[in-house]
């Protein structure tokens, strides 16, 4: 087995990606897998794939990774890859659906580091829109998060290992707008919010390189928001990439100019890559 010291994780909503599409999502399967390809993460989730198409292509245009779906009758699944040479498996993680057949579940992939130790990383793609509706599932599913990462710590805590876990993707942080009310939530409450709930676990939210990950086009009336999100135990330690930031947000968010972000979004996708790595395992 290859010997894993750093591992370069990437997680992904590639906005409604059917592997299908005229203009400029013609061939956006081809251009996403590049990007991905071109980044060479160890593992890498890209979510609302919405098309058995796009699971083909990655597998016969990512010849070097071994490659999972999640499965059921939710419109849109997250696809998992892993590059040869790396120990993991994934696992669905259906409770994240809260008994609705629409949600999407969880994908828990578990990597063994070279000292037999365990690293679970668990890709989400959380429930979104403002609503209360919303904002009570994604409290719900944060919940699940928690369950699970106890479940794991006393897993890890059984076999005298240390304690680690990773939680990624687009967690749909959007706050909560009530109707004739002047109890909102903000996102940015709703973010502080899930920052003081992991630290009670602890665990810390990553750092980015950039404030927003989403961004809908300069023409938009929704304003550019930070949705997606890394939480991680806070005994790991991760690459810097950049003036303290532990994650790498590309694609649209690195453009300098309107246009070019613009062209960005309609070729890919309205959220940005999120990269980051992991050092010392």
């Amino acid at each position: 087995m290859e010997r894993v010291v750093d591992l370069k994780v990437l997680s992904w909503n590639v906005e409604h990606f059917t592997g299908a599409g005229t203009g400029s999502r013609r061939d956006r399967v081809a251009r996403v897998a590049g990007y991905v390809a071109g980044e060479a993460p160890d593992i890498f989730a890209i979510m609302e794939v919405e098309s058995g198409r796009v699971f083909s292509e990655f597998v016969n245009r990512m010849p070097g990774y071994v490659f999972a779906i999640t499965e059921g009758p939710q419109t849109q699944e997250t696809l998992i890859g892993i590059r040869h040479g790396i120990t993991a498996f994934m696992t669905q993680k259906n409770e994240f659906k809260r008994n609705n057949p629409g949600l999407r579940p969880g994908a828990l992939v578990t990597v063994t580091a070279p000292d037999g130790s365990h690293l679970p990383i668990l890709f989400n793609h959380l429930k979104s829109l403002p609503s209360p509706e919303g904002f009570g599932l994604r409290d719900a599913m944060f919940e699940k998060a928690f369950g699970l990462k106890r479940t794991l710590d006393g897993v890890s805590e059984g076999l005298g290992q240390e304690v680690r876990f990773i939680l990624a993707g687009d967690l749909n942080t959007m706050g909560m707008t009530l109707k004739d009310s002047d109890q909102d939530i903000t996102a940015a409450e709703e973010i502080a919010r899930l920052d003081r709930r992991f630290r009670r676990y602890g665990m810390v939210r990553l750092p980015k390189t950039h404030d927003t990950t989403f961004n809908n086009g300069s023409t938009s009336s929704y304003a550019p928001a930070d949705l997606d999100h890394v939480f991680a135990t806070e005994t790991l330690t991760f690459v810097d990439q950049g003036q303290g930031a532990k994650v790498h947000v590309g694609g649209w968010a690195v453009e300098a100019e309107d246009a070019s972000r613009d062209d960005w979004i309609a070729r890919f996708s309205d959220h940005a890559p999120l990269m980051f790595t992991v050092t010392g395992l």
